[in-house]
């Protein structure tokens, strides 16, 4: 019985060519923006999914009021916030962000440009999970200049091959003019397409308020809002 539908379709489809082309082409153009609109949705909404502990985490924005109207809505803020809000809920825990970049990294005589960073507090490692494959996998932000690579970065550095990323923990790089070198503390993977925050290396916060050229204002103040703030929730807890 099969058979002889599939005779009869194939008859007709031959009677009618242009038309038949006209409809299958059309089928699978259709069919086709349809399982790309599929994996673009798909992707879209996987964005920071990798995160373990994605639902508990929230980004602070700055909400800026004039005579009643918002006049500026945006995610830069003061280095004060997060501290305050963790004082203040014992369910919050915090991470001061300071982007940094485009930037040039220098190795003896090497010089890598167009690189990202960021400045993270130690607990950025424990928030997000960004995965450390190499060197200290505790607390590798925790002194100023110390910095993590990112692995392809390593690679561009120091012209190592994916299973010999270990051997450039402990190595110093330069960061644009910077006379103070940076340590080399450990090596991430590379971030995921999905990620908001994306960044070549990442270095200890406190470099930034501490040393020659400090920034004492990226401590503790609410005058100057040149950071990102992230904050997480202990689980369970009603934002």
């Amino acid at each position: 019985m099969f058979k002889n539908y599939f005779k009869t379709a194939w008859r007709n489809l031959m009677k009618n060519k242009a038309f038949s082309f006209i409809n299958i082409a059309g089928l699978s153009i259709g069919m086709a923006a349809c399982l790309l609109i599929l994996q673009y949705v798909s992707f879209e909404l996987s964005y920071d999914q990798f995160n373990k502990n994605a639902a508990d985490i929230y980004r602070v924005v700055n909400d800026r009021y004039q005579e009643g109207k918002l006049i500026q809505h945006g995610t830069i803020t003061y280095s004060a916030v997060g501290k305050a809000m963790q004082d203040d809920y014992p369910e919050v825990n915090h991470s001061r962000v300071e982007p940094n970049g485009p930037v040039i990294i220098s190795y003896n005589n090497k010089k890598i440009g167009e690189q990202n960073g960021l400045g993270v507090d130690n607990s950025f490692l424990s928030m997000f999970s960004y995965r450390i494959i190499s060197g200290d996998k505790n607390n590798p932000l925790k002194d100023p200049y110390t910095m993590i690579l990112t692995k392809d970065l390593a690679k561009k550095i120091f012209g190592v091959k994916d299973n010999q990323v270990q051997n450039v923990v402990g190595k110093a790089v330069i960061v644009e003019a910077d006379s103070t070198p940076y340590k080399i503390t450990a090596v991430c993977d590379n971030v995921p397409e999905n990620s908001h925050l994306y960044f070549d290396f990442l270095y200890s916060y406190t470099t930034v308020y501490t040393g020659p050229n400090s920034y004492k204002e990226a401590d503790y103040d609410f005058t100057q809002s040149d950071f990102w703030h992230y904050v997480q929730l202990r689980h369970g807890t009603d934002y």
